[in-house]
């Protein structure tokens, strides 16, 4: 059999399919499986290696969702990317002065869902803080709390596939600050940078506080193209591959490979945002590109934001060994942005292994969520959008012909007590995201209903 041997453990905790998985992809990945090669069929692996359909189906879904597998109809499953991995050695929102007192119905993404905030416990820890008067009375570390760095990297290899030392972890209060670290790092190296269309406006508005020069480079089925990073002269590319816009779903191995490629040709830096990167809850969350890459030139971002409160603003970054050596040669001239007393709640929180139920928890949540607004939204306005599911992103997204591009209909929807999220469209087109992480389920049904009599008489 192509798979001899393949030993599967009935006893162990991790579950039967995730050790196929497991399995199949070591074997792409050390060259056993060729690119093209035919895999045996779901009932062939199940009556070879005893195991349910079920639990072949499911560890070739996920190889198909990372893209190490295809399944072509009325053909099988065949291999799509053989990606020899290098291991790095161990160890768009309101203003702010914006009015929310007329929204009837809120499908922006400022909140996250009551039902998984956890408040008492994260009440409990931070109770906890405060009592240890030496602690808080003392300002924080410039890097970051080393009980909560510590407890990141441990967080970020069993979550995210990230590896990192917590020398090389830096905490700060959200994404922006760190960005802002980073350019100022980067210097002059920061060169050019090149960034996803549409991007994320927090970061853009940092290069370009920067003056940094930005190319938005062009995408196909996969991703950001290669050839157009090396045309493009960037130096530095800023990517979110747990969710790529243009495709909806991770970007393929075969792709983060390529990418990883150009870093180590061009001595390219990738800035890798993982955000809600583990909160993919239709499959299981792909791993991070930064464990992919032993060559150090991969920035990883991680954050919060939605896994505890937006209110909590701590996010963190793993740095390449000579950027972390050279923010620590700077330390002293460095104040921390995070609250002390919030990382080292957080420190004990992910300490007593509250995060991984609160991940399970939501995912449940958000899943029902999802559904509820597809259903929804397929029902009030049919064939008159395109409507697409940005996981990570906690929305869905419809696109719709229209004489009003998304800002104005965005306006019009606000105005008659309906906020949504305008996105950047084509001509004559326009897009809206309705995000599910705040709303309750039972305001969604008459929220929808609402837009859709607001927004209906411009769609052509």
């Amino acid at each position: 059999m192509i798979f001899e041997p393949i030993f599967l453990d009935g006893n162990s905790d991790i579950p039967m399919y995730r050790q196929l998985y497991d399995s199949i992809r070591e074997k792409i990945c050390g060259g056993k499986l060729a690119v093209g090669e035919k895999m045996p069929s779901i009932r062939r692996i199940s009556e070879e290696l005893g195991v349910s359909r079920t639990t072949a189906e499911q560890a070739y879904q996920q190889l198909c969702v990372e893209g190490y597998l295809i399944s072509r109809p009325q053909s099988g499953y065949y291999v799509e990317a053989a990606v020899t991995e290098k291991k790095a050695p161990p160890a768009e929102e309101p203003s702010e002065g914006e009015s929310f007192s007329d929204v009837l119905f809120d499908f922006g993404s400022r909140y996250i869902d009551s039902r998984g905030s956890d408040l008492d416990l994260w009440r409990k820890y931070v109770r906890s803080v405060l009592s240890r008067e030496d602690t808080v009375t003392s300002y924080g570390h410039y890097q970051g709390e080393p009980e909560l760095r510590r407890e990141l990297a441990r967080y970020g290899m069993l979550l995210r596939g990230v590896n990192a030392t917590p020398d090389r972890i830096v905490i700060g209060a959200g994404v922006q600050p760190l960005l802002s670290l980073i350019c100022g790092l980067l210097g002059e190296r920061a060169g050019r940078i090149g960034i996803e269309s549409p991007c994320f406006p927090h970061a853009e508005r940092v290069f370009r506080d920067f003056r940094l020069p930005i190319s938005e480079l062009g995408q196909d089925k996969y991703g950001v193209i290669p050839q157009e990073v090396y045309s493009s002269g960037a130096n530095v590319l800023y990517l979110n591959p747990s969710n790529t816009e243009s495709l909806g779903r991770p970007m393929p191995v075969s792709r983060r490979a390529e990418l990883l490629e150009w870093a180590e040709r061009t001595d390219g830096l990738i800035i890798e945002d993982d955000y809600n990167g583990a909160l993919r809850f239709k499959s299981r969350p792909v791993p991070a590109m930064q464990g992919m890459g032993g060559t150090g030139k991969v920035i990883y971002l991680g954050s919060f934001s939605k896994l505890l409160m937006p209110s909590v603003r701590i996010s963190y970054m793993v740095l390449p060994y000579g950027l972390a050596e050279l923010y620590r040669s700077r330390g002293a001239s460095y104040n921390q942005t995070s609250s002390k007393i919030e990382q080292l709640a957080l420190a004990e929180y992910i300490r007593d292994g509250h995060i991984e139920k609160r991940l399970r928890r939501l995912r449940k949540i958000y899943s029902e969520k999802s559904q509820q607004l597809l259903t929804l939204l397929n029902e009030y306005f049919g064939r008159a959008v395109k409507i697409r599911l940005a996981e990570t992103a906690l929305c869905a997204e419809i696109s719709l012909n229209s004489g009003k591009n998304a800002r104005e209909l965005a306006e019009i929807a606000l105005a008659g007590g309906v906020r949504v999220i305008p996105m950047d469209a084509g001509e004559g087109s326009a897009k809206l995201r309705l995000s599910f992480a705040g709303i309750q389920p039972e305001k969604m049904p008459e929220g929808v209903k609402l837009l859709h009599s607001i927004i209906i008489p411009y769609c052509r």
